[in-house]
């Protein structure tokens, strides 16, 4: 190559006399670290990210692994075997542990969606302790109310029925005093 001739395109970079620049093409930064191998079973994708929804949602599986289990030792009792009702309950609980562990805590979609969650949680606009005894007081005022309404339109209903002859429960006779 002669000194002074400038290249034009991606030969230019790639021939350039720059010190430390390799001859091998660049690749993005996704491609830059391979994947190591082996490694623990149990390590967390992105760990300390998302932990409030990750935490929470294993708890909530937990508990329907375990009720799943308690199901199943309840139904197993039905055959009297005393080994099996204790056993198959116990593996289903472990291998649904191991599942809920491996979905909540590995596999990247649901990592990544819960860590999104997390975050959009935290933009949340929550309501002060305030408004939310104002709107509970309205909703029950308003629950009393309207009970109250359909309360005094049935008995409407039912005295003006029972005057023309359709319903005969004695209900007037009952409510008032009298022959029934």
């Amino acid at each position: 190559m002669a000194t002074g001739v400038k290249r034009q395109g991606s030969d230019a970079m790639a021939e350039s006399p720059v010190q430390g620049a390799s001859d091998e093409p660049r690749r993005p930064a996704a491609e830059a670290a391979p994947k190591r191998a082996g490694g623990s079973p149990f390590k967390l994708y992105k760990p300390g990210q998302g932990a409030h929804v990750r935490w929470c949602s294993a708890a909530g599986a937990g508990t329907i692994a375990l009720a799943f289990g308690s199901f199943i030792h309840e139904q197993l009792a039905l055959f009297g075997n005393l080994t099996a009702q204790t056993i198959v309950p116990a593996a289903l609980v472990a291998g649904l542990a191991g599942l809920i562990f491996r979905l909540i805590g590995q596999t990247r979609s649901v990592v990544d969606f819960m860590i999104a969650t997390e975050g959009e949680m935290k933009k949340v606009n929550w309501s002060t302790r305030r408004e939310v005894f104002g709107a509970t007081k309205v909703v029950i005022f308003t629950v009393f109310t309207l009970g109250t309404f359909l309360f005094l339109a049935d008995m409407v209903f039912i005295v003006l029925f029972e005057s023309i002859g359709v319903l005969q429960i004695g209900f007037l006779q009952r409510l008032f005093g009298g022959p029934e």
